[in-house]
């Protein structure tokens, strides 16, 4: 892939051969993330099946494809139901590349569309500046994830920002400005001073 967003039209593929696809794919990053690449046996393997980061896939899929067919309300109760049971809320027209992977979907909001092996971390936050229920339509100001993205906990991406293939969005940054492909954004460590170096009165920072 050269980074661009693969997927982008919120209306589609709508296949269930592509969702299939998309599902193997998923499943085969979860398990190269929890084991390392190494083998595993068969009943290990679909015990991973279970595990949330494969759940919170599992339902963004199926609200994608109800939602390509116009069963925007069915989508929307989809992801209700994997916000109330995983703790993660996606936009069902959020088109999303394979290889989802979301291993502590606590407290995730998304509404974007994303390329290949998205990560989403605790707490993100992606979607444009005004917020859109799950039945709306697709925004056309949401955010553009490149391949290989990653989103750190407690971080935001707002508004029609783009960020670039392989690019990561560090914790509790939020971001209003494009990110250019394979950077690294983060938050400044503010100065660290010891309690010897405050003046009498003063506020250490």
């Amino acid at each position: 892939m050269t980074g661009a967003v693969v997927n982008t039209d919120p209306h589609g593929p709508t296949g269930y051969a592509e969702v299939r696809r998309l599902l193997s794919a998923d499943f085969a990053r979860v398990l190269r993330q929890t084991t390392g690449g190494k083998p595993t046996s068969r009943l290990r393997r679909l015990m991973h099946l279970t595990l949330p980061a494969m759940q919170v896939a599992i339902f963004h899929r199926v609200a994608h494809l109800l939602h390509g067919h116009g069963w925007r309300r069915c989508a929307a109760a989809v992801s209700n139901l994997s916000l109330r049971l995983t703790g993660a809320s996606l936009h069902p027209g959020s088109p999303i590349g394979p290889g989802l992977f979301v291993p502590h979907p606590a407290r995730i909001v998304f509404c974007g569309s994303a390329g290949i092996d998205l990560v989403l971390l605790p707490g993100t936050l992606v979607g444009p500046r005004d917020w859109v229920f799950p039945g709306a339509p697709f925004p056309a100001d949401a955010p553009r994830l490149g391949d290989n993205a990653v989103v750190g906990a407690h971080a935001a991406v707002q508004g029609a920002v783009t960020v670039g293939a392989g690019a990561t969005i560090g914790i509790g940054v939020c971001s209003l400005r494009d990110v250019p492909a394979g950077t690294v954004t983060m938050v400044a460590q503010r100065q660290i001073r010891s309690r010897s170096d405050v003046p009498e009165g003063g506020d250490a920072v």
